[in-house]
């Protein structure tokens, strides 16, 4: 799957305008998007399942396998999924969102 770059600020505005409708795309596609960096195969059903009505648990699966695909590939990335659990455990979950969304950002750049 090719990773679309996404601006954030567009992304957060578009969340806010459309009162989160936009925000279920843009989990759906930034789950896909980050677990194909592990396996191109993985459809990211469980992710997207969990991102949707369990976001702490979501994110924290997503960055293990975006993780895992970038250490297979030998790109740099630190593992940031338990910040992410925290995160989304204190209802920051759109901060997580954010950052891994960076990150999936960072790898499109250098792959």
């Amino acid at each position: 799957m090719a990773i679309k770059q996404r601006n954030l600020v567009t992304c957060i505005l578009l969340t806010l305008v459309t009162c989160g409708i936009y925000s279920i795309y843009w989990v759906i596609m930034l789950a896909k998007e980050a677990v194909s960096v592990k396996d191109p195969a993985d459809n990211a059903v469980l992710e997207i399942v969990l991102m949707l009505f369990l976001p702490f648990l979501g994110i924290f699966l997503t960055e293990k396998k975006f993780a895992e695909g970038c250490a297979a590939r030998g790109i740099a990335h630190s593992d940031n999924s338990v910040i992410y659990l925290v995160l989304g455990i204190f209802g920051l979950g759109i901060v997580g969102i954010c950052m891994l969304q960076n990150d999936v950002n960072k790898f499109a750049n250098v792959a």
